[in-house]
């Protein structure tokens, strides 16, 4: 078995021979600091600017800027939208520290672009990657993209009302997720 921590990050990486798997212990990925249940915000932009200063005051970026524009790139490259509820706008960026995400819950919907469609998105998870880690995430975004699929819990995130709340629900529903 193989296992490295990085001293930056709370995320502990695991990768067994024997199964092929990448297991990741979300304990401190899932932050409550970075859970917003009342993100207010008008506009993808709005939104994704608000999420992105979040992960900065947590440390999980040092440069908020560079870090959007690359969110922005990747958002300019292919549609981050699930099911026209969700969005999980993500990059790889040099001013990621660790791994992480912020999850935000608008009231009211905010208009995402999605091929010829526009969707009014209403949880927007922003995902961190930092530039040495490409392959880490993969597992996360489909732990994540499973989870958000799940009425019950988008249903639950949308009614949470604290970012406790959200963060023992997002918690639950990914810890110990084979990723």
């Amino acid at each position: 078995m193989i296992s490295s921590q990085s001293p930056q990050s709370p995320a502990e990486f695991a990768l067994s021979g024997v199964t092929g798997t990448l297991t990741l212990e979300l304990t401190g990925l899932v932050d409550p600091q970075l859970m917003v249940p009342d993100l207010e915000a008008d506009s993808k932009l709005g939104a994704i600017k608000l999420l992105v200063d979040r992960l900065h005051q947590r440390g999980v970026v040092d440069d908020s800027l560079s870090f959007l524009q690359s969110v922005l790139e990747r958002e300019n490259l292919m549609s981050t939208v699930l099911d026209g509820e969700v969005a999980l706008p993500h990059a790889r960026s040099r001013s990621v520290r660790r791994l992480g995400l912020a999850l935000g819950v608008c009231e009211r919907p905010i208009d995402f672009p999605s091929g010829d469609d526009r969707c009014g998105v209403r949880l927007i998870c922003l995902i961190a990657v930092p530039v040495d880690a490409p392959g880490r995430y993969l597992g996360l975004l489909a732990a994540l993209a499973g989870a958000f699929s799940d009425n019950d819990v988008k249903r639950k995130l949308l009614e949470a009302g604290s970012s406790d709340s959200m963060h023992q629900l997002m918690t639950s529903r990914l810890d110990g997720a084979a990723l």
